[in-house]
């Protein structure tokens, strides 16, 4: 008797079938995973970063990682155009605010306070606007401005965009 369960027992350690768990999820399946936007250097910074929009609730958690800033205070404001291709950041528009939110695209983030090391990172809950959609910002850039301020740009012309992004879907990680 003991060894017809030691026989049996010891099928199990054979090969196994994948299980459903690990098997990729259906295209349809997916869930949506957000917009993210990868910062690049504009007018002469060395910025990098990224920023992601993901919906929660009534509105979107807006995620910002920045790095090699000066010390000091910055503002991220979404932009019209999906345009980083200008060294002004003139290209990616001017600031937008989806209709929803009800703020000025100028004050639609707060600002972001970079340390000593110049790395600046926060989250922030922002109602009205959204991952996509007419409040979304697919098919938007995002800017990073020195100091606390939104100015406009103006072609070939320095101004104090220093970092600009494009919103893409932000993909499954895959092995």
């Amino acid at each position: 008797m003991l060894l017809l369960v030691a026989a049996s027992l010891g099928g199990c350690a054979g090969p196994r079938e994948p299980s459903a768990a690990r098997q990729p999820p259906a295209a349809a399946a997916v869930r949506n995973l957000g917009q993210v936007a990868v910062l690049r250097a504009i007018g002469g910074s060395a910025v990098s970063g990224k920023v992601r929009v993901v919906d929660r609730g009534d509105g979107a958690m807006v995620t910002v990682a920045a790095f090699n800033l000066p010390i000091g205070e910055f503002r991220i404001a979404i932009q019209e155009a999906p345009n980083c291709t200008s060294p002004n950041g003139f290209s990616a528009g001017p600031a937008w605010a989806p209709p929803a939110s009800k703020r000025k695209p100028e004050e639609l983030v707060s600002t972001l306070i970079a340390d000593a090391d110049g790395n600046a990172q926060a989250s922030q809950q922002v109602a009205g606007l959204r991952a996509t959609g007419v409040d979304g910002v697919a098919g938007h850039s995002v800017v990073v401005y020195a100091g606390s301020r939104v100015t406009a740009a103006r072609p070939d012309v320095p101004n104090e965009r220093i970092a600009c992004g494009v919103f893409e879907p932000v993909k499954p990680l895959e092995f």
